[in-house]
């Protein structure tokens, strides 16, 4: 039985079938959850590896235990899918940020463009957001947050297929060739879309446009729709 609750281990907190977890998920596990002793937990690495985990003491605040199963890739897809949003103002990023990490992505470069408003993150605001959301669909990977950067500068260094949401776009994601070897980069826009100017330059750099629907979507709505998309037809 997969069990329900899951942590992050620090992995020089592993040694060998034996672990112990930091402070704060210590507090979280035995003075929150208030977890007993015998319920097997989940623990995440945060860097690709899962474990099914029993504790089995707790010293000074801190909760010790035993691996039982070790599972490489837990919760991860076979593919690499990054997000490319436009950094859009209130919670709607943070929806964003938590959802996307909920459905698989590997990595999130958000971007300015022409049309934001806001230009800037809480980054450790946002990291906490995706490392909570990562622990509580079980995934022992917790996606890469960059720092914001223009899109001019992003598309400099940008390697992968580049897929740009646009509701004027002629193509569905299904008529597209998509091949699930390479890391697929996902470009949403601000709630304005990308500028003609931003068209063009993406355009330059062999960009592939699609649409989701006839309806102008949210930014975190439209990113939410990609994914889920692309994990169905990738899989």
């Amino acid at each position: 039985m997969t069990p329900s609750k899951a942590f992050y281990l620090n992995s020089r907190n592993l040694k060998g079938d034996t672990f112990y977890l930091d402070d704060q998920e210590s507090h979280h596990l035995a003075q929150v959850l208030r977890t007993n002793f015998t319920e097997k937990i989940c623990l995440l690495d945060g860097a690709g590896m899962g474990y099914f985990g029993q504790i089995t003491s707790i010293e000074n605040k801190i909760v010790h235990g035993k691996i039982i199963k070790k599972i490489i890739g837990l919760g991860e897809n076979k593919f690499n899918l990054n997000i490319v949003p436009a950094v859009v103002k209130g919670q709607r990023f943070e929806s964003l940020i938590e959802k996307v990490t909920e459905l698989g992505i590997r990595e999130i470069h958000p971007i300015i463009t022409n049309r934001c408003i806001k230009k800037s993150l809480n980054m450790n605001r946002c990291r906490r957001i995706i490392t909570s959301s990562a622990k509580q669909c079980h995934r022992s990977y917790f996606p890469k947050l960059l720092e914001p950067v223009q899109l001019n500068l992003w598309l400099k260094n940008a390697k992968g297929k580049h897929l740009v949401g646009m509701q004027k776009a002629e193509n569905r994601l299904s008529s597209l060739k998509i091949k699930k070897g390479k890391n697929i980069n996902i470009l949403i826009g601000p709630e304005g879309d990308f500028d003609n100017d931003e068209h063009k330059l993406l355009k330059d750099r062999n960009a592939e446009f699609y649409t989701l629907s006839d309806r102008r979507l949210r930014s975190d709505t439209a990113a939410q729709a990609t994914i889920s998309i692309l994990n169905e037809l990738l899989t």
